[in-house]
């Protein structure tokens, strides 16, 4: 199967500081509260620190089970349980991909900790968040078109720890990715480097629905999912 990987301009992500300023729950916009200064600060730093790079590779032949949450590629399974399966209904095939905003992010957010700037660590961390999941939202955006130039549709995408989906599942995911895809390495418990990096699939075929996530049904506060969601 082919790797099909982007390389992508921050400039193409329009990421606008008011969404950081909503991801950080500020309310106060005044210049003089510090939460506003500093962040100004680290967002001037964007453009120096991402080094975007996402791809995915595009399986046929799978086999749906959602009664027990598994999905069938070739001779691997997935496991992301019946929630998720359910989302995938009607896939002819699937999309497995991964996107990372590079290691400056992380870099970046450790010299501020060592520092004691402990608030634009926190800041800069959050920001490495955002750029990787606007840069997913693009490679999906051109998913879409490439494929309903076929007549085809696509899912939503889902990531493990979503939705009960095991973070444990990466081994499996990452086994139907070439090596180090985009320069992304996983360890053995699961943590990818860059840490500021998603992995996951999205459903193609002619009869599969974009369906809402179900956040808002969700408790979890401290799921980036949910707080991306709320900010659109």
């Amino acid at each position: 199967m082919t790797f099909v990987e982007y390389k992508i301009n921050t400039d193409e992500l329009n990421i606008e500081y008011s969404v950081l300023l909503e991801m950080l729950q500020v309310t106060d916009l005044s210049p003089h509260n510090p939460v506003v200064s500093e962040a100004t600060e680290v967002f001037d730093k964007l453009y120096e620190i991402a080094n975007i790079r996402g791809g995915y590779v595009v399986y046929d032949n799978i086999v749906l089970d959602k009664g027990k949450g598994v999905i069938y590629i070739k001779d691997k399974q997935l496991y992301p349980q019946p929630q998720v399966c359910g989302y995938m209904k009607g896939a002819e095939m699937l999309a497995v991909f991964v996107c990372t905003a590079g290691e400056g992010f992380t870099e970046i957010a450790k010299g501020y900790n060592k520092e004691g700037e402990y608030l634009k660590g926190f800041i800069a961390d959050t920001m490495g968040s955002l750029t990787v999941e606007k840069a997913m939202n693009l490679i999906q955006e051109r998913i879409e078109r490439e494929y309903l130039s076929y007549g085809l549709k696509i899912t939503n995408r889902y990531s493990p720890g979503y939705c009960f989906w095991e973070v444990n599942d990466q081994q499996q995911l990452f086994s139907l990715l070439p090596n180090n895809p985009c320069n992304i390495n996983l360890s053995n418990s699961c943590l990818m480097t860059p840490i500021k990096s998603v992995s996951g699939i999205i459903g193609i075929g002619k009869d599969v629905k974009k369906r809402g996530y179900a956040c808002s049904k969700c408790t979890n506060k401290n799921c980036l999912y949910k707080q991306i969601s709320e900010q659109h």
